[in-house]
């Protein structure tokens, strides 16, 4: 890519990712669906599950329930970024953007762009509502480091929901990749700890993102490392990224899924 094309790829996309952002604002259900379910399961988890939890691990429960929850509502509120990328497949929006001088990938790095603003809003958020609950963290200096952790992991999911999106017929198809997420949530090492699954689970377990990501924020909390898991984060986010985000900006770009329904 020409250094012109690369100027024009990301000023095109901080223009979509405005537009999108201000179309949120004025719809408050978008960011709602990314907050409402994790919020309520953080406060579930903490009353039900609080005192056998932390029985279980000999910590405090908040240190694994508050990195799951802002999880869990940055890859649930991804979902809603395929659903409006295929609305506005559906209602023409993107074959008008293709009939304009508009930088192919815009679309995709907009969108993605705008995702990583309301992902940190929503990480955030779920800190502060650990912190009414009584989370804390060790050293407060991390809380930048331990906000951004489920951004990283978000933009890999989002990735994959988009190149799900650009291929698929409706928006029902989507109803399988929050099956798959959901699943994720319970086999992870923020729902339970690693030894209380079955031995032949743990190393896959222990190897899900969702896993990796909750061991890097029960680390930067001061309970565990911070590296490793840390840099397997990275790698996935990498990985996905690089192979759903060509994926779906080949899926945009294809004639057989212009505006189809």
């Amino acid at each position: 890519m020409s250094e012109t094309g690369t100027r024009a790829a990301f000023a095109h996309g901080a223009l979509q990712a405005q537009r999108l952002l201000r179309r949120w604002w004025r719809t408050p259900m978008v960011s709602m669906q990314a907050l409402v379910f994790p919020v309520f399961l953080l406060l579930v988890f903490r009353v039900v599950f609080g005192d056998t939890m932390a029985a279980a691990s000999g910590g405090d429960s908040l240190n694994r329930f508050v990195p799951l929850a802002a999880l869990v509502g940055t890859v649930f509120g991804g979902v809603g970024v395929g659903v409006s990328l295929m609305l506005e497949r559906d209602s023409g929006l993107l074959g008008r953007f293709r009939a304009m001088p508009v930088h192919r990938t815009s679309p995709l790095t907009g969108r993605l762009g705008a995702e990583v603003v309301r992902m940190l809003v929503t990480a955030l958020t779920f800190v502060a509502v650990g912190y009414a609950l009584g989370f804390r963290l060790d050293d407060v200096a991390v809380l930048p480091v331990f906000a951004l952790v489920p951004v990283l992991v978000g933009i890999g999911f989002s990735s994959l929901v988009c190149a799900i999106a650009v291929r698929a017929r409706n928006v029902s198809a989507l109803s399988g990749v929050s099956v798959v997420f959901l699943l994720m949530l319970f086999f992870s090492t923020g729902f339970a700890p690693l030894d209380s699954f079955p031995h032949a689970l743990r190393p896959v377990v222990h190897l899900l993102p969702l896993s990796c990501g909750v061991d890097t924020m029960r680390g930067l909390a001061g309970a565990g490392a911070v590296l490793t898991p840390l840099l397997r984060t990275l790698a996935w986010t990498a990985v996905m990224t690089a192979v759903f985000g060509t994926v779906a900006v080949r899926g945009l770009s294809s004639p057989l899924h212009r505006d189809s329904t």
